[in-house]
């Protein structure tokens, strides 16, 4: 059993199969070929917009490095959650290649608090401090909650008053959208978001992410920092056909609804064992529970999932399109007899 995250998992039977419809003949490369115009317009006639620009990804780093540097000067600064990927699991690679300073701000539950960030805004001292330019916060958070409606007008009000970019980590954003009963192009409204990151991975996806610019020809020379970022492929079809047929009919729905209900019933069935050691609310396809170290020690050897916390004994469960309820049902009786 494989609990630990959606990148331990196989390539989705029905993405491989658009990789085998793409994988035919020769093409132009480095994204001028059928399947990345197909794609991008997919994208168009999703979120009923034609004013985006799309363009593809190797992996989630070099996304959020690749739209966070397009929508941002080497001066700049860029305020993130202090639990936030790009903050804590992305090595040194943000600051490197944007040049910028990340400054995180405090959080709870995973969402930042809007008070610090406008505090932060406010904060200046002449050039000694780098301009805050972007606000970059993920949507599922890194513990899988969910900025609501309300709260993701309340951070585009401040982002409009302080004249500052909005940059959406998206990783899980399927599972986001599924939970939220909310539309792509709502969503796109309501937050009023600039620069989206798009998880393909995650999402049953062999390799890929996209970003989406909204406001077309508002940042310069997008693709000649797109191939700075190295995020450029050579056979981008290949990017491209799987994001194509994730789209399709809303595929991703069927993924990111499965995934989610799976981490509900996980918590359903835990909580009946220990109605607290659930640590936060679960709202995508992630659970966070409270486990001592010898018990995690024991049912680590029969079940992949991952320590999180050491400290606050913190354990971490991501479902994905693989796992079923008899899984879980089967790890619950392990767990219930090894406590």
């Amino acid at each position: 059993m494989n609990f630990s995250s959606e990148n331990f998992d196989c390539v989705h039977p029905k993405i491989l199969e658009g990789l085998i419809r793409s994988n035919k003949h020769f093409v132009p490369s480095y994204g001028n070929d059928e399947y990345t115009k197909n794609s991008q317009a997919k994208f168009a006639e999703v979120l009923g917009r034609k004013d985006i620009d799309v363009f593809f990804c190797f992996n989630g780093t070099g996304a959020n490095n690749f739209a966070l540097s397009s929508i941002t000067d080497k001066n700049h600064s860029i305020l993130c959650a202090d639990v936030s990927h790009v903050y804590n699991a992305e090595s040194t690679a943000p600051e490197a290649f944007t040049g910028c300073r990340l400054y995180p701000l405090q959080s709870k539950d995973g969402k930042i608090l809007v008070d610090d960030l406008i505090r932060q805004l406010t904060k200046k001292d002449g050039v000694h401090y780098p301009l805050a330019a972007t606000l970059t916060i993920s949507q599922p958070t890194e513990y899988g909650t969910l900025y609501n409606e309300k709260e993701l007008k309340e951070i585009a009000s401040v982002c409009n008053r302080y004249h500052i970019m909005l940059h959406v980590d998206g990783a899980r954003i399927f599972n986001a959208l599924d939970a939220m009963q909310c539309s792509f192009p709502d969503f796109v409204k309501i937050s009023e978001v600039d620069a989206l990151t798009i998880g393909g991975t995650k999402s049953g996806l062999m390799f890929g992410e996209a970003v989406i610019f909204f406001g077309k020809d508002r940042f310069k020379n997008i693709a000649f920092n797109h191939k700075r970022s190295m995020q450029l492929a050579s056979k981008n079809r290949y990017i491209a056909v799987q994001f194509e047929e994730l789209l399709k009919k809303q595929f991703w729905k069927n993924i990111a609804a499965h995934t989610n209900s799976l981490a509900k019933y996980f918590e359903k069935q835990v909580s009946v064992i220990d109605p607290l050691c659930v640590v936060y609310p679960v709202q995508t396809n992630m659970v966070f529970m409270k486990m001592k170290p010898n018990l995690f020690s024991k049912l680590r050897s029969k079940a992949n999932f991952y320590m999180w916390d050491k400290e606050k004994h913190l354990v971490r469960f991501v479902f994905s399109f693989g796992n079923t309820k008899n899984e879980i049902d089967a790890f619950v009786k392990m767990l219930i007899a090894e406590r």
